[in-house]
């Protein structure tokens, strides 16, 4: 009887019982809200900062319900007004012969205890705000392999365990006690937020997603609670002390439920049916083989953890003992279970395309998605006098005149990767790469800087692009094959290359002056060369036209000296008869068109002057009469 007497009162004012428990109770949630608010506001955090917030509200509701109750009975009564005890205070801080006992009552005459539960409760609101506000948190490929998760997640077990063990104990004495009911239900909250925690953290480690919705309802849970608890603390506050009033949440009394369902059940079967399931035999079998088949479930589980599917863009490291001993292909594969055995799965096959010209945190797309009838997104317009995004603006080298000066270039360029297919390279993309896109990217952004740095402003626009994205590929896949890091460049993508926006204008100024002079040069050739053609076409008439009157003379004086040689020759031959008869001749072609006069003083006035210009043969003419 004494060992019972001993072991309720060792329960009742054990570490959570009494007075004493609570308070250890109170500053327990208020470490643990602190700890989690912090770790709410810091963005290097590994896993998602939300559920830090969801925990750090449920904590700073049960220290309301706790301390809040003892600083609303603890109020001193009502005194002078506040603003005259503050104007007292300002005027001892001010005087050097100012006494700290009078400063300490002072300060205790001011009313704030009833202050302290509304303020936590706009905090703890403040909280649940800032978790259903806060943007979704998206871990890698190598963040959700990493040692944070399994700490978070083990962590957040801890507590709910605790949380667990806690409100047990204040449930089993929510009968007796309103205190311990209250804060039982805080602890369920607690326990809630806790469990939520691990399931979040277990979700982002094997999944990758975050549950966004499981977060938003336990941040609103967490905020009507704080609402709640917030009013009622202001109303405490605003009315009389009163040592018996204990701030309790309705809306965490909602989650209570009731134990022992099977009992109860059992009883009622017995009062209204005169059945005993406590004598049946087959359930006590089944109660008795229990707790081996729940062991059994448990080991086929863990061995089946040991099996792995892989899909066909799927290949995973397999690992025994912590060192890589196979590379499984897609399909049905069987190992150790974990923690002797593990699979890493990698990609296979899967090609990734990456921004090189923007930020190294820049994971956005290319562009979004659109219907066939939509408009144009932006990003893809690629004139010259429009500021495209991911461009990278870089200065290299030019010459003005005949002296070295310096040039801006703005270039857009994707590149597309893959892990190899071999085995080699899927293990050395495993150990050698910590964070493959990060990897990429540097060595990427490190060679289109020398490429665009080695050329100037004309050469890289007058460089083809696909001979632009075949050198910065091969110098890229280079780097990665030093480096052995079992990555395949599959493309590089030119998007554009061209001078910044602001100087477009400038710049197609200038272009535009080039063409115009170009087209001069070449209009002022042409001008030269029809002149010059012309000339010679001239020159070469004019010189044919004097040859062949050259010609026509020499021809004609020949032909001239050939009739006077023949004449000369018949002279000789033919005496006066032909002079006479060359006169003759000659004045015959001279007169055959001229109008000819004869005068003759042997013409009679009186008879008309006849010419007989008959040709007659020598035969004929020796018979004709002459006329006079």
């Amino acid at each position: 009887m004494m060992h019972r007497v001993s072991r309720d009162h060792r329960e009742s004012y054990g570490w959570l019982g009494g007075r004493a428990g609570q308070t250890r109770l109170g500053w327990s949630a208020l470490v643990l809200a602190c700890v989690f608010g912090a770790l709410a506001f810091v963005s290097a955090v590994p896993f998602d900062a939300r559920m830090c917030a969801v925990m750090s509200s449920a904590c700073l509701n049960l220290f309301i319900v706790v301390f809040g109750t003892r600083l609303l009975a603890a109020r001193a009564p009502a005194g002078e007004p506040v603003s005259k005890t503050a104007f007292r205070l300002l005027r001892l801080a001010f005087q050097r012969n100012s006494e700290a006992a009078d400063m300490r009552g002072l300060l205790q005459s001011l009313p704030w205890q009833g202050w302290i539960a509304p303020l936590g409760a706009l905090v703890s609101l403040a909280f649940a705000i800032s978790a259903w506000t806060s943007p979704a948190f998206a871990p890698s490929a190598t963040q959700r392999e990493s040692a944070p998760f399994l700490v978070a997640g083990a962590v957040a077990l801890v507590i709910a365990f605790a949380a667990l063990v806690a409100e047990r104990f204040h449930a089993q004495r929510g009968v007796q006690s309103r205190e311990s009911a209250a804060l039982a239900g805080l602890l369920r909250v607690v326990l809630v937020a806790a469990l939520s925690m691990a399931a979040s953290v277990a979700a982002l480690a094997y999944a990758g997603e975050p549950l966004t919705w499981l977060v938003r309802v336990i941040a609103l849970l967490s905020g009507v609670i704080a609402v709640e608890l917030g009013l009622r603390a202001l109303l405490a506050a605003l009315a009389k002390p009163d040592e018996g009033r204990f701030l309790h949440s309705t809306v965490a009394g909602v989650l209570s439920v009731q134990a022992r369902p099977v009992a109860a059940f059992n009883a009622q079967l017995r009062m209204r049916y005169g059945i005993d399931l406590r004598q049946n035999w087959a359930l006590q079998s089944f109660v008795r083989l229990l707790p081996g088949a729940l062991v059994a479930m448990v080991v086929a589980g863990w061995l089946l953890g040991g099996v792995t599917i892989l899909g066909p863009d799927q290949r995973a490291v397999y690992e025994r003992f912590g060192a890589p001993v196979a590379v499984w292909q897609p399909g049905l594969h069987a190992g150790l279970p974990w923690p002797f055995g593990r699979a890493r799965v990698i990609d296979n096959g899967a090609v990734h395309q990456l921004i090189v010209s923007g930020s190294a945190n820049d994971s956005s797309s290319a562009a979004p998605p659109v219907s066939a009838d939509g408009d144009t997104p932006a990003q893809l317009n690629r004139l010259w006098d429009v500021t495209h995004p991911w461009e990278t603006t870089q200065v290299i080298a030019g010459t003005s005149g005949a002296q070295q000066a310096f040039q801006i270039v703005s270039a857009d360029v994707r590149l597309d990767y893959r892990v190899g297919l071999t085995d080699a390279a899927a293990r050395a993309s495993l150990y050698r790469a910590v964070d493959m896109d990060a990897t990429v990217r540097s060595i990427a952004n490190r060679e289109v800087v020398r490429y665009l740095a080695s050329r100037t402003l004309p050469s890289l626009l007058d460089t083809p692009q696909t001979a632009m994205a075949g050198a910065l590929r091969g110098a890229v896949q280079h780097e990665l094959d030093r480096l052995a890091s079992g990555i395949e460049v599959v493309a590089v993508v030119i998007e554009s290359v061209h001078p910044p926006a602001g100087a477009a204008a400038a710049y197609h100024g200038v272009q535009a002056a080039q063409i115009r002079a170009q087209a001069s040069v070449v209009q002022a050739h042409g001008f030269a060369a029809a002149a010059l053609g012309q000339a010679q076409q001239q020159a070469i008439a004019t010189v044919a036209l004097g040859s062949a009157n050259a010609a026509d003379t020499l021809a004609a004086a020949r032909a001239q000296q050939i009739g006077f040689d023949a004449d000369v020759i018949a002279q000789q031959l033919g005496g006066p008869a032909f002079g006479f008869e060359y006169y003759l001749h000659s004045l015959q072609k001279g007169l055959k068109n001229a109008s000819v006069t004869v005068i003759d003083d042997r013409l009679a006035s009186g008879s008309r002057a006849t010419i007989d210009l008959r040709t007659f043969s020598p035969a004929a003419a020796a018979g004709v009469k002459k006329a006079w």
